[in-house]
């Protein structure tokens, strides 16, 4: 649905369902404003509760009503919504925001940056940017991913096996995890690498040296792109993964608690599920990727806070935006542990750390990690979002089952991005 950019045909369809959809436009309340909130992971609401009750008591004239919707949901009734005139008044969004500029949905947030003077070098320049279209800021910075690599220690301890060191490498990972599966149980998994292509295999094309897409044009025919390929098939191949057709329900966090999986690549988002579980501090253990040839990066993506264009009360959603992103705002937000959070001030990144101080090793392996991300081929080039669900769903799975070569499933890739970005 996101593949349009005329509000009339992006909104048109989906305020037909708004029947459906409840509410959550905003109000006056008995003497005062009344705003809405809008998220979708329920992982992160309590963070964001604790921020919004912040401001709430800075603010006692303004209300907010924080709704959490399942991610499988948002997009379907904030368009719902947003194509009926109402809607949140503030909401979280992707990079799939500038379809929604382009659909007239967003208020420009420049004028009020200027107006307070609000300096965005404090927060990550990638997520900053992305959000800058037209040469308008649309959104602020909540957060930002990393993906880091985490360990069940006791899992190691039982098995005798070497623990991951700081500074490790692919071959390291590969060794570790040979030596793993030999003493693991059969019903056990070694080692999760993320085999998608969004993520898992463009990160590793990006170690390399190469991208996936380059002067607009697909480039994973290169000998980085094949080779990625070849590397993370390799892991399932040697049976050190799961066979990826096996792995449509496989919980990595689920399964580094129970004890069943001895490690994993983790994004971010997940490490409080991780931090939270009933187990002793230090049973997990975290380490930045396994380096290739003596690089290794991952990719981000970055949520911000956006404006309802038709809001009726967009004074007081700005100062709402402006507190949940602010220094204080973001201690709030990672009191909950879930978001990683895009204000780079030393001390939001400490109390990350802190709300997740059961996982050792944490601090030193995002410090690391922050400053060495490019951004998701999905974000930075939104309109591959469909073709990279055809590459997921039409190319990837018969690559890894065996049926297409290396070489043809990096063509057959470039042919769906190239059409794609036209």
């Amino acid at each position: 649905m996101f593949a349009f950019s005329r509000r009339s045909v992006v909104f048109g369809a989906a305020a037909m369902m708004l029947a459906s959809v409840p509410s959550i436009n905003c109000a006056w309340s008995a003497g005062g404003v009344s705003l809405s909130l809008m998220i979708w992971d329920p992982a992160q609401k309590a963070g964001v509760q604790k921020a919004v009750d912040a401001f709430q008591a800075a603010n006692p004239d303004i209300k907010v009503s924080l709704v959490q919707v399942p991610q499988d949901q948002y997009y379907t009734k904030l368009d719902a919504s947003l194509g009926a005139g109402e809607g949140p008044d503030v909401m979280w969004q992707s990079s799939r925001a500038s379809y929604y500029v382009d659909g007239g949905a967003l208020e420009p947030l420049t004028r009020y940056i200027k107006k307070d003077n609000l300096s965005l070098d404090g927060y990550n320049k990638q997520i900053v940017n992305l959000y800058k279209i037209g040469g308008e800021q649309y959104g602020v910075p909540k957060d930002m991913d990393a993906w880091t690599f985490v360990y069940n220690a006791d899992v190691f301890k039982k098995l005798g096996v070497e623990t991951p060191k700081p500074d490790w490498t692919w071959e390291d990972m590969v060794r570790i995890a040979g030596e793993i599966k030999t003493r693991q149980t059969s019903s056990d998994v070694a080692l999760y690498y993320n085999f998608s292509f969004n993520n898992g295999v463009a990160s590793l094309v990006h170690a390399l040296g190469s991208k996936v897409i380059e002067n607009n044009k697909g480039v994973m025919s290169s000998s980085a792109g094949i080779r990625a390929l070849e590397m993370i098939k390799g892991l399932q191949d040697q049976g050190l993964i799961l066979k990826v057709a096996d792995s449509s329900d496989f919980n990595p966090v689920s399964a580094l608690i129970s004890g069943k999986l001895a490690m994993a690549e983790i994004p971010s988002w997940n490490l409080s599920l991780l931090s939270k579980a009933d187990l002793p501090s230090g049973t997990f253990r975290v380490v930045r990727m396994p380096s290739v040839n003596g690089s290794w990066t991952t990719d981000t993506n970055g949520l911000v806070y956006v404006m309802n264009a038709n809001s009726k009360h967009k004074d007081e959603a700005w100062e709402l935006i402006r507190f949940l992103t602010s220094d204080e705002g973001a201690l709030r937000h990672v009191e909950g542990g879930a978001g990683l959070p895009a204000n780079r001030s030393k001390a939001t990144l400490a109390a990350f750390v802190k709300a997740n101080e059961k996982l050792a090793g944490l601090e030193e392996a995002l410090s690391v990690t922050i400053d060495r991300s490019y951004l998701r081929t999905t974000t930075q080039y939104p309109k591959i979002i469909t073709g990279n669900a055809k590459v997921s769903s039409a190319v990837m799975g018969p690559f890894y089952a065996g049926s297409m070569s290396a070489s043809d499933t990096a063509k057959r890739i470039d042919e769906i991005l190239d059409e794609a970005l036209r």
